[in-house]
C-alpha cells in the first residue's frame, strides 16, 4: 500500500483526540543517554480510545503503525534500550494533555516521494517528527530553514479536499 495512503488512513482517525501519553524507546549506555532526538529510538503516542501508534524512523522514510510498546532490553557491551513515559524537559513529554487538532504528512528527501515525517498539530504547539539520514528531526513549530530542501510538509489532513492526496511540493507556512 502506498505510505501516504497509510499514513493518512492511520493519522486521521486521531485528528480530535486528546493525546494521554507519549512512552519512549531511548538508547542508553553506561547509565547514560544522549539528548532528546539524539537517543530516541522509537515512540508510541495514545490517543484516548485508540491503540498507541507507533513512530519507527528508518532512513529517510517514517514509519507509522499501531502496536503497543515494546519491553526494555540489554545490548550488552553496546548498552541497553529503556522503554518508559516521555520525561521533560524532551518535547514529547509536553504533548500529554492535549488534543491533535490536525496533521500534515512531510516527504522527504529520496528519489521516490517517501513519507519522511508529519507535522502534527496540538492546542499549544505544531511538532516536526521526521527521520532524516537515519535520525530524528523533531522540532516544535515547522521545519527549520536549513532542512527545508530535504522535508516538505504537505497539505492538513483536517482540509477534506486534500485528505487523500500526496504532499504538495509546497511548503505550508
Amino acid at each position: 500500500m502506498d505510505e501516504f495512503v497509510e499514513a493518512i488512513e492511520l493519522l486521521q482517525p486521531v485528528i480530535g483526540r486528546d493525546l494521554v501519553a507519549v512512552t519512549e524507546a531511548r538508547h542508553w549506555f553506561g547509565g547514560r543517554r544522549g539528548g532528546d532526538a539524539e537517543s530516541l529510538l522509537h515512540f508510541w503516542l495514545h490517543f484516548q480510545g485508540m491503540p498507541p501508534l507507533m513512530a519507527h524512523g528508518s532512513g529517510e522514510l517514517l514509519l507509522l503503525e499501531f502496536s503497543e510498546p515494546y519491553a526494555a532490553y540489554d545490548m550488552g557491551d553496546d548498552g541497553e534500550t529503556r522503554v518508559g513515559p516521555a520525561q521533560k524537559p524532551d518535547l514529547l513529554a509536553l504533548l500529554p494533555g492535549h488534543r491533535l487538532l490536525d496533521a500534515a504528512l512531510i516527504r522527504g528527501y529520496t528519489t521516490q516521494p517517501a513519507l519522511g515525517g508529519v507535522l502534527l498539530r496540538f492546542e499549544h504547539c505544531d511538532l516536526v517528527v521526521a527521520s532524516l539520514g537515519d535520525e530524528w528531526v523533531l522540532r516544535q513549530g515547522q521545519v527549520p530553514p536549513e532542512l527545508a530542501t530535504y522535508l516538505t510538509i504537505g497539505n492538513w489532513l483536517g482540509d477534506q479536499d486534500h485528505a487523500v492526496s500526496r504532499p504538495s511540493n509546497e511548503s505550508q507556512q
